[in-house]
């Protein structure tokens, strides 16, 4: 029975949008993945963050009985009978008593007020202790928190670009280059700020925040019911805030991918550029981009500029408050000097914690900004091709059978009701005028897209019943524009069989008629192509990408017009190297020059989508149709 598939984004469909609340949910997914696949390291991670909150606040503890020895009307209200018996005074005691102990195990030795002065001495000491196994905490806390955030960070980008590698051909068609580089950097560079600032604020500074409530509710209780008020007075404006942030920072960094998109199109075309005088309209396009990049940017920077201007207000009511209420304990006698000042402290610096936390929370914001860029992509649909296992193939004789097959970008047909069949071995040109549909049918030959109706068999079986990997182990593709990648002329030919030998590589390059000039560069086969191959000449880069070709030894050879970019001189050399490569080979051949094609076993010509003449040269010049008329274009008779 003929298999039927799914209709794969075959109307094209726009890039799924994700929104706000779906970003900052996929934010926290990242995150939470990342926790479940560290989890001894974010022990470890929060196992230090709490010990560097308890370092950093325990000095000040030691304000208690500092003030109450160094202040005698203090120590005279702490010694009077029936003085209050709470946590503050008791402490008081406990650690003069502990000053003494510790001052007679050292051997030191204090005249006059000896009890005050060990008091003193231990505070020193345990502010010393403090700071260094503080110093240690930190060291590990900010040290195993910014690699958790990096390691996150680098996953996701490892997540998106295998994403990308597995995405239908025709998704890279409708989106820009620019736009994607921008995803894959930009966004992701915006991630690793935020995850980092979160690292180093998330965990710490709310542990910090806690222990100061511990410290006020200790000391003096009376104070929580003016001190906890005023943090969600000063934090909730952010909540609110912070969503503009988001909003803002979206608009931002699609700014940025215009702007990158800009200077990736005037680069590339540099050439274009130049020969046409376009450096001024290229620029103004780019600068206008820029400047829309920089009034986006503004707009979210005032956001978060707001945002930290609220937090400062609701703080400084928030101590106007403490001051009138420690005031007013103060001058009651219910409290101590001492008392006041082990809970003045850490309120003065809760302020900074929630600074920090709203610094985080709008760096969160602008990270969900980020995010929906590259969850946008995550998003998109993988080729079913490349996801599907497949049945496994060891061998491809070649033989080919297409029945039925059309396909269509969006709404239109590109091939309609394509029918033809090949024999191992056989070479099949495919003719006819541009956009008459032979690109379209290499690419559903290829597996780089499926048929909407109809199939295409390989040796008996369905092409999409076939492990995708193990197919093209078995197909070669040179195209009419070469691309290399910027490394070496050997490595760039071993990417058609990466395990060959430095022997069957030159070999390979002997057939391509490229090996003379490979071995007359300084460094030979090690040579840099450059970007995009830009240190070789275009018929020197065909000749490289059909050595490639000729290195797979493939079953099945797609050539788009391989020889288009050779000078005369080497394509009488190169056609007898494909010649010989084409040998026992199912072999495809788009032609655009008709006299390169004259032996091949069967030529298809194309138009409008359907397959208008098929036959051999002789037969199609006697039938005069559209191929005989093509020939006369050419002046081929």
């Amino acid at each position: 029975m003929e298999a039927t598939p799914a209709r794969d984004d075959a109307n094209d469909p726009v890039t799924p949008r994700v929104s706000g609340r779906q970003a900052l949910n996929a934010l926290g997914r990242h995150v939470w993945g990342g926790v479940l696949r560290n989890r001894m390291l974010v022990a470890v991670v929060i196992g230090t963050a709490a010990l560097e909150a308890f370092f950093t606040k325990a000095p000040f503890v030691l304000v208690k009985p500092l003030f109450d020895e160094i202040v005698p009307t203090a120590r005279e209200a702490d010694a009077t009978a029936g003085a209050l018996d709470d946590f503050g005074s008791r402490f008081a005691t406990a650690f003069s008593d502990f000053a003494v102990w510790l001052s007679a195990g050292l051997g030191v030795e204090f005249a006059g007020d000896p009890r005050g002065k060990s008091v003193v001495f231990a505070c020193a000491v345990v502010a010393a202790v403090c700071g260094i196994l503080g110093g240690l905490a930190i060291y590990f806390a900010t040290l195993l928190s910014r690699y958790f955030a990096t390691k996150v960070v680098v996953d996701l980008r490892d997540q998106l670009a295998a994403h990308v590698l597995r995405l239908p051909l025709r998704f890279f068609g409708r989106k820009r280059l620019g736009e994607l580089i921008s995803r894959v950097t930009n966004d992701t560079t915006v991630l690793a700020r935020t995850f980092t600032l979160v690292a180093d604020h998330a965990l710490v500074d709310p542990l910090m925040i806690l222990t100061n409530i511990v410290l006020v509710w200790a000391f003096s209780p009376a104070l929580l019911a003016v001190f906890l008020p005023a943090i969600p007075l000063m934090a909730l404006p952010m909540l609110r805030l912070g969503r503009k942030v988001q909003r803002r920072s979206a608009g931002s960094l699609q700014a940025m991918g215009d702007a990158t998109e800009s200077m990736n199109q005037m680069l590339s075309g540099m050439k274009v550029v130049k020969a046409f005088g376009l450096e001024d309209v290229r620029l103004g396009e780019f600068s206008s981009n820029n400047a829309n990049y920089l009034s986006r940017t503004l707009r979210m920077l005032r956001a978060k500029a707001r945002s930290e201007a609220v937090v400062f207000v609701g703080y400084q009511v928030g101590f106007v408050g403490m001051i009138v209420a420690m005031g007013w304990i103060l001058l009651g006698g219910e409290r101590t000097l001492g008392d006041i000042g082990v809970v003045l402290v850490p309120i003065s610096t809760t302020y900074q914690h929630i600074k920090r936390i709203v610094r985080v929370w709008n760096t969160v914001m602008e990270s969900a900004g980020a995010i929906e860029g590259v969850e946008s992509i995550l998003a998109e649909p993988l080729d079913r091709a490349v996801v599907g296992d497949g049945r496994r193939v060891e061998r491809v004789e070649g033989r080919v059978e297409v029945e039925a097959v059309s396909f269509a970008y969006g709404d239109d047909p590109v091939v309609r009701e394509v029918s033809f069949r090949v024999a191992p071995g056989q070479t099949v040109a495919f003719v006819g005028p541009s956009g008459a549909g032979k690109s379209t049918m290499v690419d559903l030959l290829m597996r780089f897209h499926d048929p909407q109706s109809g199939r295409i068999v390989i040796d008996g079986v369905d092409l999409r019943e076939l492990s995708l990997q193990d197919y093209r182990d078995h197909t070669a593709l040179v195209v009419q524009q070469p691309f290399l990648f910027n490394t070496t002329i050997g490595q760039n030919i071993r990417y058609g069989r990466p395990s060959a030998t430095q022997a069957e590589i030159e070999a390979a390059a002997r057939a391509a008629q490229i090996h003379d000039f490979i071995v007359s560069l300084p460094r030979g086969y090690d040579s840099i192509v450059g970007e995009r191959g830009s240190n070789l000449s275009g018929g020197q880069m065909q000749r490289v990408t059909i050595a490639r070709a000729v290195l797979r030894n493939p079953s099945i050879l797609f050539l788009d017009e391989a020889t288009s970019a050779l000078d005369s001189e080497n394509e009488e050399a190169v056609q007898k190297a494909l010649a010989n490569l084409r040998a026992g080979r199912t072999s495809f051949v788009i032609a655009h020059r008709l006299s390169t094609i004259r032996d091949a076993d069967l030529i298809l010509v194309f138009d409008g989508g359907r397959i208008v003449e098929s036959g051999r040269h002789e037969d199609l010049l006697r039938k005069a149709g559209l191929y005989a008329r093509l020939i006369e274009l050419q002046d081929l008779r």
